[in-house]
């Protein structure tokens, strides 16, 4: 009878570890390549950005049919600018959640309207 209970109870031990051990799914490092590669979406699922490589966007949705940019990080911000051009936009990294990150200054607004985008990984 001590056996079997020893047993359960390292049984159980071992199935309450490995449960509550996180997948790489649930903590993406935005700032790894690796891990920002593929496409992220919006929440409403009206604007995409594909992270080509480590110098590739493809940015599709309402406001943009398909347009295909050049990137870049810098400390907290990702900057973004078309092919043929040195201009650059800035949005800056706000907030970073497992599988989410919100980017500032993504759409264009008046007056004090929040701009920023919430956008999660595709899987």
């Amino acid at each position: 009878m001590k056996t079997i209970m020893t047993i359960l109870i390292f049984s159980s031990l071992i199935l309450s570890m490995s449960s509550c051990k996180k997948t790489d799914d649930e903590n993406i490092d935005f700032y790894k390549t690796e891990n920002r590669i593929g496409l992220w979406i919006s929440y409403d699922k009206r604007d995409t950005l594909e992270f080509v490589n480590d110098s590739d966007l493809i940015r599709k949705g309402d406001f943009y049919v398909y347009e295909r940019y050049l990137y870049r990080i810098e400390g907290k911000t990702l900057f973004i600018r078309l092919p043929d051009s040195s201009y650059e936009t800035q949005h800056p990294i706000l907030t970073l959640d497992g599988t989410s990150v919100v980017l500032g200054n993504m759409y264009i607004t008046t007056g004090f309207t929040d701009n920023s985008g919430t956008f999660f990984k595709a899987k």
